[in-house]
């Protein structure tokens, strides 16, 4: 961009001023360019969720299936390579709406699975509730980490009709579980949150279970 100035005093002091503005506003141009893009927390969504009772066999109570999708970030796989282990945490919700007063709880319930990496073996291991799974490659471990198929989340007299009760569910990186050291350094990091927003969960007619009086 070129400015060409008259000698006249406060002309030239003008130019002087447009050229500075001019060499400002190409150096803010040129920073925001080189600057590395924004990181950002993943967001898991929820892509299914269903409550149904206990099946023949099962302790009787209510089950929820869920299956949440996302990447996983990599500064989190270059994490589990170095030996650290990620906890997810599914998150269930169950109260007694009241109009004229708080929400009261009637369950909740969190199921907690754990990711790790062996170097030795170069193998994926899952865990939770005490069953262990080893997988050849991270892409055959993570859907044992998004979706669950029958988990607990109440007793089955706790929803007496579908109009007082509401459920709620949510996924997230439990960095809680993290070695101590991690915890301070990834409490502001944005890539080390993945996770979603409290979800409402469908409350279907044929849970319900009306108290005998």
């Amino acid at each position: 961009m070129l400015y060409f100035c008259a000698q006249q005093p406060a002309a030239l002091t003008r130019c002087k001023l447009n050229r500075l503005a001019a060499v400002m506003l190409a150096a803010c141009i040129l920073a925001t360019a080189l600057l590395p893009a924004t990181a950002q927390a993943v967001e898991a969504t929820l892509l299914a969720v269903e409550i149904t009772r206990d099946e023949p066999g099962e302790r009787p109570g209510l089950f929820v299936a869920d299956h949440y999708e996302f990447d996983l970030p990599q500064p989190l796989i270059d994490a589990l390579h170095r030996g650290i282990s990620l906890y997810f945490t599914h998150e269930f919700s169950l109260v007694q709406t009241r109009w004229y007063w708080f929400d009261k709880p009637v369950a909740e319930s969190k199921f907690t699975i754990r990711l790790a990496f062996n170097p030795l073996t170069r193998r994926y291991g899952v865990a939770y509730n005490g069953l262990s799974l080893n997988f050849d490659s991270l892409e055959q471990a993570l859907p044992y980490i998004k979706s669950l198929r029958r988990w607990r989340v109440a007793p089955s007299g706790a929803v007496t009709n579908t109009e007082d009760f509401a459920a709620e569910i949510r996924f997230f990186l439990d960095t809680e579980k993290l070695p101590k050291p991690m915890q301070v350094t990834t409490n502001d990091s944005v890539d080390w949150t993945v996770e979603s927003d409290w979800a409402p969960v469908p409350i279907p007619s044929d849970v319900v279970e009306v108290p005998v009086e």
